[in-house]
């Protein structure tokens, strides 16, 4: 319920301030392609708030199983690696069907707002952007927890859950407003995965600051993409090496006294 109200509806009304509120700011008359730049900016944007919602979801159902994996990775046929494809497939799945649910209610208002229609430009690199996002929250959200699990403790569960979330909004709102140094903008995965987002939809080049459009500049889609694979399998890789080393913790540790 957690992640349909906060993944979804609460960023569906971010869609609609951005499609009939925020819009009121544009000057008239401007070219199509402005407003296509516009759509897939609040898109993008709000697509990473969604998977961002989906890392909090994935740290609660780890933590919550954590005592049942140490056990069940010692004594049953279970292994670290199978679980974890099982939860990566299982984020692809629930990460595409929440991305889906934001595009079409992108599609459906911007559409609607400016009188023409405003679809995805490229829909298989759109998807692709959303399968490796998924990943990508996975295997960040997965990490964080198993760094509670096996080093700290569950005390500081509610507020180190909140953290995929909380650099999705620092990284996305900095990326619509500020110009960012490239190195920054090609180093972090979150800015690469708005940035691979909004090529996507509007099938045109990435500006460095969103809000500006490509009168800021523009990004290399290429080193986007490379920068989030290699964020993605590094942090998979670290992940499947704490699995193994899991520890029981009782969830009662995760009750603030």
């Amino acid at each position: 319920k957690a992640l349909w109200g906060w993944g979804v509806l609460f960023m569906i009304f971010y869609l609609i301030m951005g499609a009939f509120v925020f819009s009121n700011n544009l000057p008239k008359n401007l070219p199509n392609s402005v407003y296509v730049g516009y759509t897939s900016g609040w898109y993008a944007l709000i697509n990473l708030f969604t998977l961002s919602s989906l890392a909090i979801s994935i740290s609660y159902s780890i933590m919550f199983a954590t005592h049942s994996l140490s056990y069940c990775f010692r004594f049953t046929n279970l292994k670290p690696m199978g679980y974890l494809l099982n939860k990566i497939f299982s984020s692809i799945i629930v990460g595409i069907i929440l991305s889906l649910i934001i595009m079409v209610t992108a599609y459906s208002l911007f559409s609607y707002r400016f009188g023409f229609n405003i679809a995805p430009a490229n829909l298989p690199f759109t998807l692709l952007t959303l399968v490796i996002s998924s990943i990508f929250m996975f295997s960040f959200s997965t990490l964080l927890v198993l760094i509670l699990i096996n080093y700290l403790g569950l005390r500081n569960q509610s507020f180190v859950s909140f953290i995929p979330l909380i650099l999705g909004f620092i990284f996305g709102f900095s990326q619509l407003s500020l110009t960012l140094p490239d190195l920054v903008l090609y180093a972090s995965p979150y800015t690469a995965i708005t940035g691979l987002l909004f090529h996507g939809y509007s099938g045109s080049d990435v500006p460095i600051s969103i809000g500006s459009g490509p009168t800021s500049g523009v990004l290399d889609v290429n080193y986007l993409l490379i920068s989030l694979i290699s964020w993605t399998i590094a942090l998979l890789l670290i992940d499947s090496y704490l699995l193994r080393r899991i520890k029981p913790r009782m969830v009662e540790e995760m009750r603030q006294l």
